[in-house]
């Protein structure tokens, strides 16, 4: 066993040369510790919200170590529930905390222990690949009024690289452009809210960011038909023109143009996805103001004061300078200030403006 540190939390790992694989007995991987900084973040801001402790599970738990740092480094936690197909992984876990009373431990199939145990306040669900396989249990075992949290780590298929798999999996057509990353996070999101609908919920998107290789996002679960429907009305698609980068929104396939409306190229899309508001503002606010913040990445911390200001844009999309075509550009500073923008944790070079495209085009034909 070697011991490793991640925000203001020690614990334990099997070996130091294979955790990093997906093939490892205990499978623990640093790259995603800006993961679980935003799950503590968010479930503490929750439990204030809510003005109570919290009854969590985390049904592929490996080393333990999200539920730990929740523990560790919050006051949010009443009961926390850990599951684990492999019995090695859960054996590590009840050493890690072992110093907890409040921890209960199950070794079955993911799918498995949701379907035995239900009424959490929360559900961590982040396993390799696509969740898709998880949504439906994870949605009946939660509480009304309680959180989810979901990562998609295909991020390759729901950004464009292969399209049909998204199809396959997700019921959308990803879109190639320079603001994939948020078309890809769009779509798991309208996927997810879609797979409540089957059980007559609504799953509120709250936050949700996309990060090196994964996508991330957090719902809260409510039992009503016109919250269905409002979410249901903010389902659309993008079109996008590849040659003059003109995009806009459309509710229905059928009033997508053939051709570009600003050039008269061809003019592609994406979609269905969720093209509404991906933020609660209230559960920011409180956010900002946590104490557990002075133990996150410098990453985690950057990412979340971008994510701050770029959530009060409505637009579902973002720019880049360099698409325009212009030998010489603006800095970015300069743009935020002319366009009215914010800063896009999506991509360093992108910015996020409610701006007409016309102004916007404009503004950068005239530069140089």
């Amino acid at each position: 066993m070697i011991e490793l540190k991640e925000g203001a939390t020690s614990f334990k790992i099997p070996t130091e040369d294979s955790y990093l694989s997906s093939k490892a007995d205990v499978f623990y991987n640093p790259h995603m510790a800006i993961n679980r900084d935003f799950t503590i973040l968010i479930l503490e801001a929750y439990s204030i919200l809510k003005s109570k402790k919290l009854i969590i599970a985390d049904p592929m738990c490996a080393s333990g170590i999200r539920v730990l740092r929740l523990l560790k480094e919050t006051n949010v936690v009443e009961k926390a529930y850990i599951n684990d197909i492999n019995k090695k992984a859960i054996d590590v876990a009840r050493e890690n905390l072992k110093d907890y009373q409040n921890v209960y431990y199950f070794n079955e199939d993911a799918n498995l222990f949701l379907l035995q145990n239900k009424g959490f306040d929360y559900i961590d669900i982040d396993p390799f690949g696509s969740p898709v396989e998880f949504l439906d249990m994870a949605i009946k075992s939660l509480r009304y009024g309680g959180l989810v949290g979901i990562t998609a780590t295909d991020t390759a298929s729901l950004s464009g690289a292969y399209p049909f798999k998204a199809i396959r999996r997700y019921g959308s057509k990803p879109l190639e452009s320079e603001f994939y990353h948020e078309t890809a996070l769009r779509i798991l999101i309208k996927s997810i809210i879609e797979t409540a609908f089957k059980f007559d919920i609504a799953l509120i998107p709250v936050f949700a960011f996309s990060y090196r290789h994964f996508l991330r996002a957090f719902f809260v679960k409510e039992k009503t038909i016109a919250k269905s429907i409002e979410l249901y009305k903010e389902f659309g698609y993008i079109g996008y023109c590849h040659n003059c980068k003109f995009r806009k929104g459309y509710t229905c396939v059928m009033d997508l143009p053939k051709y570009c409306p600003c050039c008269g190229d061809f003019f592609d899309y994406g979609g269905l996805l969720f093209m509404g508001p991906i933020y609660d503002k209230h559960l920011i606010d409180i956010m900002k103001d946590s104490k557990t913040l002075k133990f996150f990445s410098k990453d985690a911390k950057k990412l979340f004061d971008i994510i701050k200001e770029e959530a009060h844009i409505k637009s579902p999309w973002f720019y880049k300078a360099n698409i325009f075509g212009k030998p010489t550009m603006p800095k970015l500073q300069y743009i935020l200030k002319k366009l009215k923008a914010t800063k896009t944790h999506f991509s360093p070079e992108g910015f996020k403006t409610d701006m007409d495209f016309k102004d916007i085009k404009e503004f950068f034909e005239k530069w140089g």
